[in-house]
């Protein structure tokens, strides 16, 4: 019987144990520094298992996991814990709104295309196609130039709208963020599939659509007192792919698009944030002054786009931190696709730190 006992009691140390095991905390000290990666680098060199040290999750210790622990120890700490940016500084009824702003307006492929699910059947009957955002602006009491974020939403390129993402755009202005939603052109799901060049027309569409909404943003600046030098894109989806390729290849011109309606402005932003979507590194130029990434992906596979964390998600974020830029990665829930977005959402102990060190908000 005492020994039956005692092995229950061990296995129910070893739960706790892993319980309360955390990443980056190599000496389990209860601290994450300098030490710490020292050792992590030891356990890689002498080639020791050391679960805490495999930070990206993918059961492999390697120069990967250092730049990401060095990361965490360079920007643990920098938060305020209250304030600006950090925390809800404004109730929704202060903040002042503006709808259907456009941007921009694209003859319409076939008289198939639509700017948001809301307005399909009305935008199908029309040769062009307005493409418009909606703004809230929170209370600017020191007149200063704000920080702004772009939502861009999901749905395949073929669904959804602004509208998805105008409850977060509020939550965000709540913050004292100056919040944007955006719509861009949209392609019905069953022609993308006709063929591979259908999907990828829609795709870049989309993408030259979000590029013009920036720089419309940016020219705008004046009027909503927007600082152009703190800018990030945030998308789910579809909208994360969009994110993501605006960061690593803004201003981009191909055969099928990416053609800017605003001269001399460019799409340039500070930050990309994604969830649910990875770009192909075979097609885009990676550089040291893209802007930075960070990138929520499902911890195994994406249960939507089949996206693998080790065949897609890692060889994404080498590919960035090789360039010289910087990324961080966060693993979602096995078996997901999206998480939420919002500054109120499960995920904001990771979004609102990397928004507040990669705009250097600190210095605001």
């Amino acid at each position: 019987m005492k020994k039956y006992l005692l092995v229950i009691l061990l296995l129910i140390v070893n739960i706790f144990s892993q319980i309360n095991r955390t990443l980056g905390d190599i000496n389990d000290d209860g601290e994450i520094n300098v030490i710490d990666i020292v050792l992590l680098v030891s356990s890689i060199l002498d080639e020791t298992v050391n679960e805490n040290g495999d930070i990206n999750q993918d059961n492999f210790l390697n120069v990967i996991d250092v730049v990401m622990l060095v990361d965490l120890v360079l920007n643990q700490d920098t938060l305020p814990d209250l304030g600006l940016f950090i925390s809800q500084q404004y109730q929704e009824d202060e903040l002042t709104f503006f709808y259907d702003l456009v941007y921009s307006e694209r003859s319409n492929m076939n008289g198939l295309q639509f700017s948001s699910i809301q307005n399909q059947a009305q935008d199908q009957l029309l040769d062009t196609i307005l493409l418009e955002l909606d703004i809230a602006l929170p209370p600017n009491p020191e007149n200063k130039l704000l920080p702004l974020v772009v939502l861009i939403h999901g749905g395949g390129f073929g669904a959804q709208g602004k509208e998805n993402r105008w409850q977060d755009t509020k939550d965000y202005a709540t913050l004292g963020y100056i919040g944007c939603t955006i719509n861009y052109r949209l392609t019905p799901l069953w022609y993308q599939e006709i063929s591979e060049l259908n999907q990828i027309q829609a795709v870049t569409h989309a993408v030259e659509d979000a590029m013009n909404a920036i720089r419309f943003l940016k020219s705008q600046s004046h009027i909503y007192s927007i600082d152009t030098t703190k800018i990030v894109t945030i998308g789910k989806s579809a909208g994360g792919f969009i994110s993501l390729v605006n960061a690593i290849e803004n201003d981009i011109i191909t055969d099928l698009g990416g053609f800017s309606d605003y001269v001399d402005i460019s799409s340039r932003v500070s930050s990309s944030i994604s969830t649910g979507a990875v770009i192909p590194i075979e097609s885009f130029n990676f550089d040291e002054d893209d802007a930075s990434c960070l990138i929520l992906h499902s911890e195994d596979i994406d249960s939507s786009t089949g996206n693998t964390w080790e065949g897609d998600v890692i060889p994404l974020y080498e590919a960035i931190i090789n360039s010289g830029n910087h990324a961080v990665l966060v693993p979602q829930s096995s078996n997901s696709h999206t998480v939420g977005i919002g500054p109120f959402n499960g995920y904001s102990e990771d979004i609102i730190p990397f928004i507040w060190n990669q705009l250097n908000l600190n210095e605001w």
